[in-house]
């Protein structure tokens, strides 16, 4: 997509914009130059064939600035990280060029795996926790319900089970439930109702018509 001119200074910028220093000394800006250049083909379609246009004004554009007539990829580092300066502060198109530069190198260098393994950070491993994380919880929450309303050890064990897929999670005993109070069917106490029922209108059929005497 990018020529060898366009490469070259793109190159360069990437040296100059990288941080440095600690942990960060690695030799990875042709990764992050490839990273940059597949990210390219994403943007919309202005920014992507204008792109090479504005690699080429900040190569030629060090006059501009009173850096003298020199190309920007010729230049030392620091003499390179000034004149990027002047470009951050210019204001208007040549500020948004150097922000977007900077903006796609600083995305592409702290994705690239040697520098998240220097920084020690583990997207992967983090991600693994919080499923761990919310499948003991979800566990939790749901041998408390169980244990409110009474429900039995069996019960609730297709659903403890559902949820016990994440890796490197401890087994949680599960909490004894109280049983609940046992009511007699509704049948049972109905025919009870009516055998009392039938027991109090016989005795009142017994009893002679016109009372006591």
């Amino acid at each position: 997509m990018l020529g060898k001119t366009s490469m070259r200074i793109l190159k360069h910028a990437i040296a100059v914009v990288r941080p440095r220093g600690g942990v960060f000394d690695l030799d990875v800006d042709e990764e992050v130059c490839q990273s940059m250049v597949g990210f390219l083909e994403y943007l919309p379609a202005p920014t992507r064939l204008s792109f090479p246009l504005g690699l080429r004004l900040l190569e030629y554009g060090p006059f501009l600035f009173r850096e003298g007539f020199r190309t920007f990829s010729s230049m030392d580092g620091e003499t390179a990280a000034r004149y990027l300066h002047h470009w951050e502060r210019a204001g208007s198109a040549p500020s948004l060029l150097y922000q977007g530069v900077r903006a796609l190198v600083f995305v592409c260098f702290y994705q690239h795996p040697r520098i998240l393994e220097a920084m020690e950070v583990d997207w992967q491993g983090r991600a693994d926790e919080r499923v761990r994380f919310r499948a003991r919880i979800m566990r939790e929450q749901i041998l408390r319900e169980a244990a409110k309303t009474g429900l039995s050890s069996p019960t609730v064990r297709p659903a403890q089970q559902a949820i016990e897929g994440a890796p490197g999670e401890a087994t949680v005993e599960p909490v004894a439930a109280t049983p609940a109070p046992r009511r007699a069917p509704r049948k049972k106490a109905a025919a009870a109702a009516e055998g009392v029922e039938a027991g109090s209108s016989a005795d009142e059929a017994k009893t002679p018509a016109g009372g006591a005497s």
